[in-house]
């Protein structure tokens, strides 16, 4: 028999990075396994085959989509048709939902099991997805503890996984520095996290870069460095920065976080990671007025930062749209630098934010849903 081949949708940074750590444990536990689709360098460096280039997935916010919709239209096209010529044994859709819902419809009129990990944010908006998910997937892998009760009044299984942060963190032991003390008066470094897509930064470099020259006029032993996503282009960076005194940084998030005391990071994956880091941190966001009108139209929870959102309460500060001008900024980041008592409290709530994340290993329980359903795909062909 022919060993499984296994189709993977993953289009955007974060879901690379979660992807990848799965299918290195695929190709670990089953032999000759073909692992294909859409997926980053690092999947590629895992040893998945993608069928189309990635970059030009990574779009974000209503306008922008809207502007490669020739894109997004050919790409369905053409994945489809992969799906429909080779046929795989089942199709992982990783996070992606605008994409990867109708490709889970796609594939399930043709036969194909699937597999959703890391669901859409069904808690927020667009509640109608947690019904679409249980009535196309063969199984929904969840990230987080509280996600599971939003999909199991629906036909498809439901399995909190853990979080794949947490599993990468202790794979590379980043939990021996996630509990950090106020430096006192040795001086502080600001981590300044802009996100991984070049809307992100456009809107909101500029603006962290005007708070830590605000707070570098107050606090002159302030120094800061600037998190370059490795699909962002260098030139973006240059442009914007100038002659900023600042250092960019283009290795992993982690190593830069593990040398920072205090954090100005885009609201998204990155927030999370800095607080399971132990870093304390402003959330900002910033958008164009016309993708912010709909989305808060939509959106009905009452905080965007995901260290809030799974503690049920409001640990970090959030600075949104106009909120989120330098002098705010600054204003709000400086309570860490003069409350030892602020920035020690804060500190100690993500040790109980990193124990509600538990200590389950994402790309072990995926996998073993994979192999599930691949052995029951199998059976019922018998």
């Amino acid at each position: 028999m022919a060993p499984p081949s296994l189709m993977f949708i993953a289009g955007d940074p974060s879901g690379d990075q979660h992807a990848a750590a799965i299918v290195r444990q695929l190709r670990s536990e089953i032999p000759g396994v073909s692992l294909w689709g859409i997926g980053g360098p690092a999947m590629e460096k895992s040893g998945f085959t993608p069928i189309m280039p990635f970059a030009p997935f990574n779009r974000m916010g209503f306008m922008e989509v809207a502007a490669h919709i020739g894109f997004f239209l050919n790409a369905k096209k053409t994945i489809v048709a992969m799906m429909e010529k080779q046929k795989p044994d089942a199709l992982v859709c990783v996070d992606y939902p605008g994409f990867n819902i109708p490709m889970m419809k796609a594939a399930y009129r043709l036969g194909i099991p699937v597999i959703w990990y890391i669901v859409p944010m069904v808690w927020a908006w667009k509640r109608r997805r947690a019904e679409i998910l249980g009535t196309f997937a063969s199984h929904i892998a969840v990230i987080f503890p509280f996600e599971v009760p939003y999909f199991s009044p629906y036909r498809s299984p439901v399995t909190f996984v853990g979080n794949p942060l947490v599993e990468a963190m202790h794979r590379e032991g980043a939990f021996a520095h996630a509990r950090k003390t106020h430096p006192g008066n040795n001086g502080f470094r600001v981590a300044i996290v802009p996100g991984s897509r070049r809307q992100e930064i456009e809107h909101l470099l500029p603006r962290m870069l005007n708070a830590f020259s605000i707070l570098k006029q107050r606090h002159p032993g302030l120094r800061a460095t600037v998190s370059r996503c490795s699909t962002v282009p260098a030139w973006m960076f240059r442009r914007i920065i100038g002659d900023a005194p600042v250092e960019v940084f283009e290795g992993p998030l982690r190593e830069m976080l593990v040398r920072a005391d205090c954090a100005l990071v885009t609201s998204g994956t990155a927030t999370l990671e800095t607080a399971l880091m132990g870093v304390p941190l402003v959330v900002a966001y910033h958008t164009s007025f016309i993708t912010y009108a709909i989305a808060r139209h939509l959106i009905n929870i009452p905080r965007i930062g995901l260290p809030n959102i799974i503690a049920g309460e409001q640990i970090v500060p959030e600075c949104i749209q106009r909120r989120a001008d330098g002098a705010n900024l600054a204003m709000i980041m400086e309570r860490f630098i003069e409350s030892p008592e602020l920035y020690n409290t804060t500190a100690d709530t993500f040790i109980a934010l990193r124990q509600k994340l538990g200590e389950k290993k994402p790309s072990r329980e995926v996998s073993a849903i994979i192999k599930a359903i691949l052995t029951l795909a199998l059976s019922c062909t018998k």
